[in-house]
């Protein structure tokens, strides 16, 4: 084992790969939608483990990926805090790289309202109507999002190479969302650090305002 997440665990496997083995009872059409959000952004050339195949082990679900060896961006600034200032810059470089420099056009993955709806429906408790009606009336893209791109979810490699992991939550929609949503998380974990990243990412809170809303609120089911 080389890894331990929410939903899964990680390890070795053989010739340079790992495997994501999802808990025993974690949804197959969930590990196998991630499969597919892995291969389309693979495809379309971002810096990313390849995937390569699913697996069944024991009755688990698994996806075998590239492995990347180096430690998490998390990991990093937790390790250098006064480097901090040089993470984030790297890190809001990553992201306008993807969301806004490429900016890829996909319908190979789920709209963020659907997989907004999936999240809420899986809960096990009844959504509030007036969330779901605040989700219906957002805006419309076909902008390819991370969906949950937070320092956690970068990993630096040996060689000093930014790769992206963790595609769970791949979704169609506006760039403002997939912001929105990093904010949110980084929020969560350090207010300072979450305002210094909206700062360098050229976005008011108040522009993020309608989708920052419906994220914090649906962060509770999520939990």
């Amino acid at each position: 084992m080389v890894g331990v997440g929410n939903t899964a665990e990680v390890f070795d496997y053989c010739d340079g790969k790992v495997c994501k083995l999802f808990y025993e009872g974690y949804p197959k059409e969930a590990a196998e939608r991630e499969f597919r959000n892995a291969k389309e952004v693979e495809r379309l050339g971002f810096p990313v483990p390849k995937a390569f195949e699913l697996v069944e082990s024991e009755g688990r679900t698994g996806i075998v990926y590239e492995k990347i060896v180096g430690k998490s961006m998390l990991e990093c600034i937790l390790e250098n805090p006064d480097r901090v200032g040089f993470y984030l810059d790297e890190f809001v470089r990553l992201q306008k790289k993807w969301l806004i420099e490429i900016s890829v056009q996909s319908a190979s993955v789920l709209s963020y309202k659907e997989y907004l709806h999936m999240l809420l429906n899986g809960a096990g408790q009844e959504a509030e109507a007036s969330l779901l009606e605040e989700i219906d009336v957002l805006p419309e893209d076909n902008t390819l999002l991370h969906g949950d791109f937070h320092p956690g979810n970068v990993l630096i490699s040996a060689d000093h190479r930014a790769v992206v992991i963790d595609f769970m939550n791949a979704c169609r929609g506006p760039v403002l969302y997939d912001i929105a949503r990093t904010y949110v998380l980084l929020k969560e974990k350090d207010e300072a650090f979450g305002r210094s990243y909206l700062a360098k990412m050229e976005v008011s809170e108040e522009e993020l305002l309608p989708f920052y809303t419906v994220i914090e609120r649906c962060r509770m089911y999520e939990r």
